[in-house]
């Protein structure tokens, strides 16, 4: 038994020394064997831009009155935000293109002096608010419905955005273009440097706006027409590209 035992160690033995050994010849493997290749890059932003007419407009409209209690003040502009709803309307607006974008009530208060001195805060009434934005589709009509919610009560008038009600054609226009311009940009580049685009590694921040608002003094509006031009509305698109070489 004991003659068995010792075999079995002594195979354990000679067995763990040729695992040893086995494992002392394999070669070592360092970082060194497996660089990382950094990729070569030419990094560059590209940039359109497109001016187009537009073919709609958003303005927004509003109603401001005032009344002795919050009830008053609310009916009155009740009344009269209903008048510039149906003059909008009767202007060839749809109702789904009329939307309420804000509502308000609240106190109005004053300071006033007091026989035993100093002054003190007196409640003179409350004050309504009320503002419907509109998008109008005929972009040449724009004059004639502003004057026409002056003249129905309108108090202020916001700013006039122009836009486009289908603007992703242009957008996709102005995407392309940008990304030839940076194809331009990083050949230019890579001539100087005396290398060869290969490909592309990364596109990224690929974005497209549409711009054109018109600012007006709502106050004006009563004393004539109101002329408006419409110019043309901005599609800008920036793209961000690496370039192989």
């Amino acid at each position: 038994m004991r003659e068995r035992l010792r075999n079995v160690v002594v195979a354990s033995a000679i067995l763990a020394s040729l695992v040893i050994a086995i494992v002392a010849l394999q070669p070592e493997r360092t970082l060194a064997e497996d660089p990382v290749t950094e990729p070569r890059l030419i990094s560059v932003n590209g940039e359109a831009t497109i001016s187009v007419k537009p073919d709609m407009v958003t303005i927004s409209f509003g109603v401001e009155t005032n009344g002795a209690t919050a009830k008053e003040a609310q009916q009155a502009n009740t009344t009269q935000m209903n008048n510039v709803i149906a003059a909008l309307k009767a202007a060839g607006i749809r109702s789904e293109d009329i939307q309420t974008s804000n509502f308000s009530l609240y106190p109005v208060y004053s300071w006033e002096e007091q026989k035993t001195g100093g002054s003190k805060q007196v409640l003179t009434g409350y004050r309504c608010n009320n503002t419907v934005t509109a998008r109008v589709k005929s972009v040449s009509t724009t004059g004639t419905i502003i004057d026409a919610a002056v003249n129905a009560g309108a108090t202020n008038i916001g700013g006039i955005t122009f836009g486009l009600q289908d603007a992703e054609p242009t957008k996709n226009e102005a995407l392309a273009m940008a990304v030839a311009s940076a194809r331009s940009k990083a050949e230019v580049m890579a001539k100087a440097a005396g290398v060869t685009i290969t490909g592309i590694y990364k596109i990224s921040n690929g974005y497209a706006t549409v711009s054109g608002r018109a600012e007006m003094d709502s106050y004006a509006l009563k004393d004539a027409a109101t002329p408006i031009e419409s110019g043309t509305v901005t599609v800008t698109a920036t793209v961000r590209i690496d370039f192989t070489f």
